[in-house]
């Protein structure tokens, strides 16, 4: 039975990560023109790091976990598109 409800959660983590793939395109798409820059960033960097999230702690199991690679692999993360988000704001995206 532990089985069928790791599947279902699984699944469910899944369908979020399909959801906010969809909603950071279109974030990026539709609301590019209407929404100023800086704050495009920050609500297109947010999904990402939930993304991120998801990922590592369930489908690399470490929901849980004590072990300190998830919080390492989350900030890891989080300071790479930060570091992204700076260089879109200071240079600009074509």
């Amino acid at each position: 039975m532990r089985f069928r409800r790791n599947e279902i959660a699984l699944a469910q983590t899944f369908a979020a990560l399909v959801l906010l793939t969809a909603c950071v395109f279109v974030s990026a798409r539709y609301f590019s023109a209407s929404v100023p820059r800086y704050l495009l960033i920050v609500v297109i960097t947010s999904m990402i790091v939930a993304k991120v999230r998801f990922v590592v702690l369930d489908f690399l199991g470490l929901r849980g976990s004590p072990s300190p690679i998830g919080p390492a692999l989350i900030a890891w993360a989080a300071t790479i598109l930060l570091l992204a988000s700076a260089r879109a704001l200071v240079l600009g995206w074509s």
